[in-house]
This record gives structure tokens, sequence and C-alpha cells, in this order.
């Protein structure tokens, strides 16, 4: 694998510099037990490696990262424009990690390294660079620049990784917790960072990405 490791990555902050906006959340990174890589949590990011390997070729690649923003701006018909704006933003993502590699562009993460690296940092310093990442990714997925991810953007961000959106409804709905309608920016950072940190097998956001992969 070209450059320094996908962990030591991680441990750097790939994500260091992303906006920091106020959050509130029933539990942070931090208030999240010792990951100690059970199997449900195993299952987890398996079912992350999958659908952010968008071309399903083994490996996650720039590639990856820029089909999914191709898919994103054609499901929701974006102009030109937003369509900029989705590319940069999955690009910009992609960069993040790939950043110190010798070759960006044909720097790629296998789906063990990816579950062994992520595992070796999961309880120090991603636990600090985590909040960035996903807020970052909410960011993404609010296309109109609401505040709030819609059900159409929802299944936006399903198709765009290859995700059958008839997942979606029900994902949705575990997300949104106060039933309005709508998925806030801190709905969807409890989810996501539930998904990431508990290894409890009957948390509703377990299914964060769909059913998970046995």
């Amino acid at each position: 694998m070209a450059g320094i490791t996908f962990s030591k990555r991680l441990i750097l902050g790939v994500f260091r510099g992303f906006t920091q906006k106020a959050i509130s959340l029933k539990m942070m990174p931090h208030d999240y037990p010792t990951v100690k890589g059970t199997e449900c949590w195993r299952r987890k990011i398996r079912t992350l490696f999958k659908a952010m390997d968008a071309t399903r070729d083994g490996y996650i690649t720039k590639e990856d990262f820029a089909l999914s923003g191709h898919r994103l701006a054609i499901y929701l018909n974006l102009d030109e424009n937003k369509a900029k704006h989705v590319m940069k933003h999955r690009v910009d993502l992609w960069e993040a990690i790939g950043k110190d590699a010798k070759n960006n562009e044909e720097y790629k993460v296998s789906e063990d390294e990816f579950i062994s690296d992520l595992l070796a940092v999961i309880n120090t310093t991603y636990r600090d660079s985590f909040l960035d990442m996903i807020i970052r990714d909410f960011d993404g997925y609010d296309v109109d620049g609401d505040g709030f991810i819609s059900p159409k953007e929802h299944k936006a961000f399903f198709y765009s990784w290859g995700i059958p959106t008839g997942y979606s409804a029900d994902v949705f709905k575990a997300l949104d917790t106060d039933g309005d309608g709508l998925i806030t920016r801190d709905e969807y950072i409890q989810g996501g960072t539930d998904f990431m940190f508990s290894e409890d097998e009957n948390s509703p956001y377990k299914n964060f990405l769909g059913p998970l992969l046995e």
C-alpha cells in the first residue's frame, strides 16, 4: 500500500480543518465504552466498507468517491453548479484520506486493511477526529443547504453509495427521533456516532447504512 497506513492518516487527523459547528448529542464519541471489535461491530464496518466501495472491486479508491458524487447528482437532477459542489465534497473526502500517499490517484484500501487500521485508532485519536468527519458528511448530504436531510436527500445518499433505496425509509425513521419528517444535523450525527462506536446489537442505529452484512 502506497504511502503511510490508513490508520496513520487517522492519527494525523485527516479531517482537520473541516467546519466546526456546535452540536448537542446524548452521547459523544468519548462517551462510548472501549470498542473491542465484536462481530457486530465488524459487520457494521464491513457494511460501511461495501458502501464506500462504490465500484464493488474490493477496494476503496478515488474512483469510488467520484462515482458516488456522480450518482448523487443524477438522482437529484442537480444543476451544474450544485453537481460540481457535490463532486468537490466527495473528492475532498478522498484527498483527505489519500493525501500522504505517493500516488493519490492509485492509492487504494482493502476491506481487511480498512477494518484493522480503523480498530487500531478508534479508541484513541479517531474519537477526536470523528465529529469533524460526520459534520462534513451531513453537510454533503444536505444538498439544498436548509439544515436538514429530507427523505429524498436520504434516498439519494443511499443511491449514491449503491445501497438499495428501499432500505432508506426504515433508517430514516430511526434517525428522525422527533418524527417531524426531517433529519436534523444532531439526529444524523448521533446516528452515525452510535453506528461507529456502539457495540450494542440492539441499538436502533446499527442499520445506519441498511441491513448489516453477514
